[in-house]
Parts: C-alpha cells; sequence; structure tokens
C-alpha cells in the first residue's frame, strides 16, 4: 500500500513497506523558547525495491526525515518502521549497520585505503578476513573500480567522482536491505554527476536495493526515481507519483513552481512514443525507421533536418504509422492530460493544466 500524507491510515502507511513513517514529526526548540516543526505529521511508505526521491526547497525536511530513518536525528513522535520493526526499538549503531548511507562530501577516511574504508562495516560486524576481501573486490568492480588498480589507493589519489563510487561501494557492503543517499552527488561537476547517476541506476536494478535519495535537484529526482515525493516546509507531501506524472500534471503550485520552465524538455526524456501519437504510414524505403517506445527526445532529434515524415515499426519491424512533428506535439499532449483514475485531482484539488495552456 503506498498511501501516504497527513491522515493516512498508520496500517495502511505501513504494509508490506521496507520503511514506514507513520504520523511523525519532529520539533527543534527555537532560541525563543517556541517550538517549530522540520517534519510535521508525515506519513509515507517506501515499498520494497523501489528508488524513492524525495526532492523540495532548502529547509522543507527532506534531509531530517532521511536522517531520522537510521536515527541519527530522533523522531519527537510518531514512529519509523523498516521492514516492520520499530526503529526506536534498535540500538542505533546497530541499525545504522544495517543501512547503507551516503552522503554529499563521501566521508571517506583519508588515512585508509579505498579497500579499507570499503571494508569498514564487515570489518564492525565481524566477517572474516577472506569473506571482506572478496566483497570488496566485488563492490570496487561493481561501481566501475578496478580492484587492482584502486584497493590501494588514498582518497586523497581519487577524483571526487571516484571518491563517490567508493562511497556507495562502502555503504553497500554489507548488503543492506535499505540505502539512505543524502544529496549523493551534489559535490560533482555536472557531466560526471549524471554518468554517476546512471551507473548507479544500474547498480540499484541489478542489486534490487530499496533506495530512499534526497536532491534540491528536480532533474536529478525525475531521473533516477520510481516515486518522486515533493515536499514543502514541514515535509508536507504536496505530490507524490511517478517522475512523469510529476512533470505533466503538477498536483499544485507549489510543484509547478519546482519543475519549473524546463517542463517540456524533461517530458521529451521521460516520455515515449505510442501508437495513437503516430501519423498514417508513409512508404520510405530511405528514412531510417523509429521504433514505437523510443524516447520523445529522439524522436525529435531524428525529425530535425528529415525531409519529411518517418516511418515508425512495432518491435517486429512492421510499419505501424509515422512520426512528424505533429507527432511530438500529440505525445506531449497525452503525456499532460488529466489522468483517468483521478481525473487530474489530488487530495489538495485538481491537477494543474497542460501544455496547451
Amino acid at each position: 500500500m503506498r498511501l501516504s500524507g497527513p491522515g493516512a491510515s498508520v496500517r495502511e502507511v505501513a504494509d508490506d513497506a521496507a520503511i514506514a513513517f507513520e504520523h511523525v514529526s519532529k520539533s527543534y526548540a527555537s532560541d525563543r523558547g517556541a517550538s517549530g516543526a522540520a517534519v510535521d505529521d508525515l506519513s509515507l511508505a517506501v515499498s520494497p525495491h523501489e528508488v524513492l526521491v524525495l526532492v523540495g526547497p532548502s529547509g522543507c525536511g527532506k534531509s531530517t526525515t532521511l536522517r531520522m530513518a537510521n536515527r541519527l536525528v530522533e523522531p519527537t513522535s510518531g514512529r519509523i518502521m523498516l521492514e516492520g520493526e520499530d526503529v526506536t526499538s534498535v540500538e542505533p549503531v546497530g541499525l545504522r549497520r544495517r543501512m547503507g548511507y551516503v552522503i554529499q562530501n563521501v566521508g571517506l577516511f583519508p588515512h585508509r585505503t579505498v579497500a579499507q574504508n570499503v571494508a569498514t562495516v564487515p570489518g564492525l560486524v565481524g566477517w572474516d578476513r577472506k569473506r571482506t576481501a572478496a566483497r570488496v573486490e566485488e563492490l570496487l568492480a561493481l561501481v566501475g573500480l578496478d580492484p587492482d588498480r584502486y584497493a590501494r589507493r588514498f582518497p586523497h589519489e581519487l577524483s571526487g567522482g571516484e571518491r563517490q563510487r567508493v562511497g556507495v561501494a562502502r555503504a553497500l557492503a554489507t548488503d543492506p536491505p535499505v540505502l539512505l543517499m543524502d544529496e549523493p552527488f551534489g559535490a560533482v561537476d555536472p557531466v560526471g554527476r549524471r554518468r554517476l547517476q546512471t551507473e548507479f541506476a544500474r547498480i540499484q536494478r541489478a542489486l534490487g536495493i530499496t533506495v530512499m535519495l534526497v536532491t534540491h535537484d528536480i532533474d536529478e529526482a525525475v531521473r533516477m526515481a520510481d516515486r518522486v515525493a515533493v515536499l514543502s516546509t514541514g515535509a508536507r507531501i504536496e505530490q507524490l507519483a511517478s517522475p512523469l506524472d510529476v512533470v505533466a500534471r503538477p498536483a499544485t503550485p507549489a510543484v509547478a513552481d519546482l519543475v519549473g520552465r524546463g517542463r517540456t524538455a524533461r517530458l521529451l526524456a521521460l516520455g515515449r512514443l505510442e501508437r495513437p501519437d503516430l501519423d498514417p504510414p508513409v512508404q520510405d524505403g530511405t528514412a531510417a525507421p523509429l521504433v514505437l517506445g523510443v524516447e520523445l527526445g529522439d524522436v525529435l532529434a531524428a525529425l530535425v533536418g528529415a525531409n519529411g515524415p518517418l516511418p515508425v515499426h512495432d518491435e517486429h519491424g512492421r510499419v505501424v504509422g509515422s512520426a512528424t512533428p505533429a507527432t511530438v506535439v500529440r505525445a506531449l499532449d497525452r503525456l499532460t492530460e488529466p489522468d483517468d483514475e483521478t481525473n487530474g485531482t489530488t487530495a489538495d484539488g485538481p491537477a494543474l493544466g497542460t501544455l496547451r495552456t
């Protein structure tokens, strides 16, 4: 069950979740003695094997929410469940050894080699040397670092992207069921960040690990997430949906503002060419055909400089239609139409308008 937000049933939120926040709040005493809720009555479930991304403006409570999951921050009220177990009933250090944790500045031990850094948690939980060495070699290969080349290096001998890869390997060392990531790629240059995002998506698919990731970057959120939770002040959930739904159908003005002017470009990357978008078939044996399901951005790129409609094939190589600039417009309109199941509404009201408006 994926119901979340204020008023959600505790049972509905917790069922089958890898992590469940049940009416969780966190308040800090201010200098004046008043209290301010960094997180206010949050109910949210993270499903097994999914990547859930928390995104929102600075100070909205997203990092506080993440840190409450491993008790780096203690909740003021409510419950947080890890695979059905209340985290407050678990000794904090033992809890953290069961959950991977990756932060923006990595936090590698500068006096320890790459292999020793990755071996940190296996050593703490009592793995023998042979098992630890095999796991270190396996993980370095998984994150794209040749063990023979990198294992004996020190952190200052690595690039920012390489240090981040070591941080991910260290977090995965004991095969935790859940990985928490707080702005994990924020300290890397844009080209390196995109490469790391792609590599991490591959690793997550290979391992099937549950990931809860915090970012302020909407592009990173929609690129990496299975679902995106857009938060506002107090960790209030403005929208919880797939990346495509968040971009195509912002549920509130706050979400629309976060998506911003790059909405159409993001839709071109997220949307796929489908049969209802197509123009009638054309007989052109010279133009390279497109295939149903291709990204809309690739369709647009193929149309640039084309002399006319491009043939579109299905998965069996049969011509099923053609693509023109109007095809892309129809596809974008389709993506931004209200969802049939909700009629374009959320718990807070109607979704915002389409590209035509």
